[in-house]
């Protein structure tokens, strides 16, 4: 008989790791401290930490049970046009979003949705922790809404955008993990990686650029290998007094042609056919030829990657999206100041202006295009 294990659980770690859908995380149960560690950015489970039988690996709830979970709930509403409008957005892909946006109107029901559900997870955590022998000393833990985001360990290509923060989770209410750029039909941006951010001796040299510049190398890698369009952005200023702008007024000081800073980092120097773009503003769009050349070749798709994150690749992403591109932007492959603002830029990104996704993701996206390509050549 399999050995039976009494734990003081971390209740709502747990309920976390089994509504986590994310294909890039995993989580395990802790059988000696009923703690939950959980990993990111890796496509399949990691080995969890020695001794490996103290750990359980947590496979993520059925989707089905998150659409029961909601079909109760709609049982359990008052407002017949809410309830309405509720059982509407369960038609279709989708319908998880739709149902939670019903609920930003109705806050006490949007409320009273948190406190239902994570009864319901509480109870399905409940039974498999008996079909797997742990018994918790604890009771879960009273709803108090929304759950923030849980911490993850360090592991190779994890995405870090605060301390103990993950991306994918800090974003999970506006991901739209349907949208996937094309890669026939899509061009890498590679926004200003100039050793002014990204060389230690750069004079605005941002520490967070090294694992921005690394997650970055390998998606170029694979889109060279691919054969993905792909355009460089440069910015400098050639003539400060007539093209220095605004820019110039705020910041005191520019990249100025010619300057060590405004030369391209190691490893991200252009090919043959690779477009560079010189520009004196943040958007890479403004006074510069790359829509034209992104039209001329048919992209429909722009993935974004480079520095920073919140000033040349926001602004960039924006104006890509008003001018009815498809923007994907590479979470892990930007970098700025600090997380508070790498957080707040992916936000904003994904709320209104994109999809947000890892470098690991968008590396996948193109290898499974590649793939069936050459399937397909092959019949």
């Amino acid at each position: 008989m399999p050995a039976r294990h009494e734990v003081d659980l971390d209740w709502e770690g747990l309920a976390i790791a089994l509504e986590n859908q994310l294909p890039e995380s995993h989580s395990y149960l802790d059988l000696s401290s009923g703690q939950v560690v959980t990993y990111t950015g890796m496509l399949e489970p990691p080995d969890p930490p020695e001794p490996r039988e103290n750990y359980l690996y947590i496979p993520p709830r059925p989707s089905r049970e998150g659409y029961r979970t909601m079909q109760k709930f709609i049982q359990t509403v008052e407002d017949e046009q809410l309830q309405k409008q509720l059982t509407q957005a369960l038609v279709g892909r989708g319908a998880f979003r739709r149902f939670k946006d019903c609920l930003l109107d109705h806050p006490q029901e949007r409320q009273r949705w948190f406190t239902f559900k994570d009864l319901e997870v509480y109870a399905f955590a409940a039974r498999w922790l008996e079909q797997n022998h742990v018994v918790a000393r604890n009771q879960p833990p009273p709803s108090n809404g929304e759950r923030p985001p849980r911490p993850v360990l360090g592991m190779p290509g994890r995405v870090e955008i605060e301390p103990g923060g993950d991306f994918r989770l800090a974003l999970a209410p506006y991901d739209r993990p349907a949208l996937v750029f094309r890669p026939e039909r899509a061009a890498l941006l590679v926004i200003d990686m100039q050793r002014i951010f990204v060389d230690p001796q750069g004079s605005a040299y941002l520490p967070t650029s090294q694992q921005a510049a690394e997650q970055l190398g390998q998606v170029l890698a694979a889109a060279r290998t691919r054969g993905m369009r792909i355009f460089f952005t440069r910015h400098r200023h050639r003539y400060p007094a007539s093209d220095g702008g605004s820019i110039s007024r705020w910041w005191r000081s520019l990249i100025l042609d010619g300057s060590r800073d405004a030369e391209l980092a190691d490893g991200f120097q252009p090919r043959e056919g690779e477009p560079l773009i010189d520009k004196c503003r943040y958007s890479a769009f403004h006074g510069t030829p790359l829509e034209a050349m992104l039209r001329a070749g048919g992209v429909e798709d722009v993935v974004i990657g480079g520095v920073m994150t919140n000033l040349c690749c926001e602004t960039t992403a924006r104006d890509a999206f008003v001018r009815d591109f498809n923007v994907f932007f590479l979470a892990d492959a930007t970098a700025t100041v600090d997380a508070e603002m790498q957080r707040g830029s992916l936000r904003n990104i994904a709320y209104g202006f994109g999809r947000v996704m890892s470098a690991v993701e968008a590396i996948r996206v193109i290898e499974r295009q590649a793939s069936r390509r050459t399937r397909e050549e092959g019949r």
